[in-house]
């Protein structure tokens, strides 16, 4: 089976929404919310992996990227996602938000009737991660996304012109290089990690500022203990920095969210780990 690329039309305007599906309707919905730093599905061999254990995988291009249509806040997206679940008849699904999708992950994990259980994969939730970017430069760049729109707009003309020059294997092995596993994934899978270029660099300002604002500047959302009785899950990487786990692990503990970690990889922990995650998910649910 192939995976390709389609787009629905949800509600009554008509708001395109990207996707792609693999495995039949009959499989539980593995539902990938996918983020700036990877707008791409997972691998073929996972999705193969995942029907196998029972698990029919959705990638979902949130608004704002490729051709999807664009939105104003992160309620708004999380609104049309649950629109597209709804008319899709989706059920029982198990949704994983990845980076900065997390925020419209944790919306839905608490609020979708049709999500049963939620992990939430690489999350920065309210905490500051600015001294985590590897290298620096990269660190600055995105701090400056949250001072002002002419601020997002310089920094996201500089990652353009970044890429431009020196292409997107360069981009992306010097922006994960904090992650061995996240480093052999990007050479791994080039067309993938080409594809991720394409769709992030095309965003406009004003999705770059509303992808990037809640995870470095905090979401109000986040409240203590606000997922103390829902079914869900925070995982990272065993490679990532002992700054980080700290960071991930205190902001979990508050949110009421239990903690694993998995072996390799750091910002594209869930692809680079898709077996053990799959491992995981089989224990935590029932495929």
């Amino acid at each position: 089976m192939l995976r390709f690329w389609q787009t629905a039309k949800i509600g009554e305007n008509g708001h395109a929404l990207e996707y792609m599906q693999f495995g039949g309707d009959h499989l539980r919905p593995l539902v990938f919310l996918t983020s700036i730093e990877y707008p791409v599905a997972p691998p073929w061999g996972f999705c193969i992996d995942a029907a196998n254990a029972g698990f029919g995988v959705f990638s979902i291009r949130r608004p704002g990227f490729g051709a999807s249509d664009t939105v104003t806040s992160v309620d708004q997206q999380a609104a049309v996602i649950e629109a597209f679940f709804d008319e899709g008849g989706l059920e029982n699904i198990t949704l994983v938000a990845v980076g900065s999708a997390n925020p419209v992950g944790a919306r839905l994990a608490l609020k979708s009737r049709r999500v049963t259980f939620s992990v939430f994969a690489n999350c920065v939730f309210n905490r500051d991660v600015m001294g985590e970017f590897r290298p620096a430069w990269f660190g600055r760049l995105l701090s400056q996304t949250t001072e002002s729109r002419a601020g997002a707009r310089i920094s996201l003309g500089a990652i353009r012109q970044a890429g431009r020059q020196f292409g997107s294997q360069w981009f992306y092995q010097t922006c994960f290089q904090k992650s061995p596993g996240d480093v052999s994934y990007v050479k791994t899978f080039p067309r993938e990690m080409a594809e991720a270029w394409e769709v992030a660099s095309a965003i406009s300002t004003e999705t770059y500022q509303q992808e990037l604002y809640p995870s470095l500047k905090g979401d109000p959302f986040l409240r203590d203990g606000l997922f103390s009785s829902v079914p869900c899950l925070a995982i990272s990487g065993l490679e990532t920095t002992e700054t980080w786990k700290t960071g991930f692990e205190a902001e979990a503990n508050r949110l009421g969210i239990p903690v694993s970690y998995l072996s390799s990889g750091d910002i594209l922990v869930p692809y680079q780990s898709g077996t053990e995650l799959l491992t995981l998910l089989k224990t935590k649910v029932a495929a």
